[in-house]
């Protein structure tokens, strides 16, 4: 659906979209990239110590513009409705990346069930001849593999969200350029009367 708007309401319609790309690119990425680094670092390294800051750290920042845009979404005050419509698109394929999030988290959870601290670890090999405590404490450091291969598995369903929305945002940011409206968002949040069109056919 293509309706005549002037270049101020297409460039403020094109807001949302570009806020998520701000998001995807940068907070994003650097989430999987955080992931990606804390599975290969080790343990007693600096990013080993604070690689769930690291992860934290673009994940809060996310979703707080998850939450601004949906703020903004729900509550368009006197927005034109077509920027307002943008502004519900760039919500609704948040949906994507919150599920990616809950599935990333859910496989880095699978990591965190029976591993061993350095803690555990020493008080578990105390007790044993000194030349068994070496074989033991590497028998018990190898669970720690768990954690780094579902790291590992949890970014992948992570980085093809981003990709993903990517593309679907990428796309609005030409529509809303062109003064354009999906025909689905439409109807659903049907337009205000008096409208000019210009993918109507004209009267005869």
């Amino acid at each position: 659906m293509l309706i005549h708007v002037d270049e101020a309401t297409r460039k403020a319609a094109k807001a949302p979209h570009e806020l998520a790309m701000v998001n995807l690119i940068v907070f994003n990425l650097l989430i999987g990239v955080a992931l990606l680094a804390g599975s290969m670092a080790q343990p007693d390294s600096v990013l080993g110590r604070f690689k769930w800051v690291a992860i934290a750290a673009p994940l809060t920042l996310s979703l707080m513009v998850i939450g601004l845009t949906w703020l903004r979404a729900s509550r368009p005050g006197r927005l034109p409705w077509f920027v307002a419509v943008h502004w519900r698109l760039s919500a609704e394929r948040y949906r994507l990346l919150i599920a990616a999030y809950v599935l990333c988290g859910g496989l880095l959870s699978l990591g965190w069930l029976g591993a061993t601290t350095e803690a555990e670890i020493a008080a578990q090999i105390r007790d044993l001849p000194p030349a068994m405590q070496e074989m033991q404490r590497h028998k018990l450091e190898s669970q720690h593999l768990g954690e780094v291969v579902w790291a590992r598995i949890g970014v992948v369903p992570l980085l093809i969200a981003v990709m993903v929305s990517i593309m679907l945002e990428s796309g609005a940011i030409y529509q809303a350029g062109q003064g354009e409206v999906s025909d689905s968002l439409a109807r659903r949040l049907p337009p205000p009367t008096g409208l000019e069109r210009l993918d109507e056919p004209a009267p005869p």
